[in-house]
This record gives C-alpha cells, sequence and structure tokens, in this order.
C-alpha cells in the first residue's frame, strides 16, 4: 500500500469546534496551536508560538516530511535514468544550488506515477554541454524519442 504525502492546512476555532477540539486533544493545549500530521507511523508535533508565530521554524516542521522521489543525474546514470520506465516522460532541473527544492521534491512525489524527475548539478560539465544549459535553474522535458523540451518562462510555481 503507497501512502501518499500531501500537504493540508486548515484552521479550526475551538470556540465554534469545540467538539472536534475535544477529539484532537487540543482544548487545553493553549492557542494559537499548529500541528503537523507526518505520515504514518510518526506522531504529530505540536508547536505553539509564544509570541509572533515563527513561520521559518514552522516550516522547517512541515517541510521535514515531504517526500523526494528525485534522482541525482549525473553523466553516468543519465542514459540509465533517460531508458527506466519507458514510456513515462522525465522531467531534468539544471541547478547550482545545493539540495533540492522543495517544491521540486513536492511535485516528484504527487506525480510519482505520471513523471521521473532527476536534478543535474552545475558542475556535470557533460550534460551542461548535452542539454547546452546557459542560465541556472532550467528545466527540461525529456518524452519517449521526442526533442527535449525546454521551459523557456523566467518564474515557476506550483
Amino acid at each position: 500500500m503507497e501512502h501518499k504525502q500531501m500537504f493540508r492546512v486548515g484552521a479550526i476555532d475551538c470556540h465554534e469546534q469545540a467538539v472536534l477540539c475535544k477529539k484532537l486533544d487540543v482544548e487545553n493545549q493553549g492557542l494559537p496551536m499548529f500541528r503537523v500530521y507526518p505520515p504514518v507511523p510518526i506522531p504529530t508535533q505540536d508547536y505553539k508560538p509564544e509570541g509572533d508565530v515563527d513561520t521559518d521554524k514552522l516550516k522547517k516542521m512541515a517541510y521535514r516530511y515531504i517526500g523526494n522521489n528525485t534522482v541525482e543525474i549525473t553523466q553516468n546514470n543519465f542514459d540509465t535514468f533517460k531508458d527506466d520506465r519507458v514510456g513515462t516522460p522525465k522531467m531534468l532541473l539544471f541547478t547550482e544550488k545545493k539540495g533540492t527544492p522543495i517544491v521540486y521534491r513536492a511535485l516528484s512525489t504527487y506525480f510519482s506515477k505520471t513523471l521521473d524527475f532527476g536534478i543535474v548539478r552545475h558542475s556535470d560539465a557533460f550534460l551542461i554541454k548535452k542539454f547546452k544549459i546557459t542560465k541556472f535553474p532550467a528545466f527540461v522535458l525529456l518524452k519517449n524519442k521526442e526533442k527535449p523540451k525546454f521551459f523557456k518562462g523566467d518564474s515557476y510555481t506550483y
């Protein structure tokens, strides 16, 4: 059984939804309070700000549980990645940054059955040259035997 990881954000007013607050055992916790529900079997995590909400802390709590189905692509494994799961399109992100962007990780999890995600570092001169990458980040879609498709936009969101 596969668990799909998703973010759901909601607000509960314990004055209006007292039964739900009691069921979630938050009615006496002190409010405001944020609860992160990681994938099972990891227990929930609560964040009770003292004063202003530290959004960076809250994001870090939640981001920790975003799946990552991306594959680090290098000259050595490119052909294997490209030829694996015949018929499944491949999205490549060429980047100068360390790590994998949160949105790219989330997309790789959400579309894991229909699209494969790879990440190519700027240090891989062979692939940079092969795809004629001159600007970072760059996105390239590989679909069967078609010519690679390059994302031409200046910004991206999901």
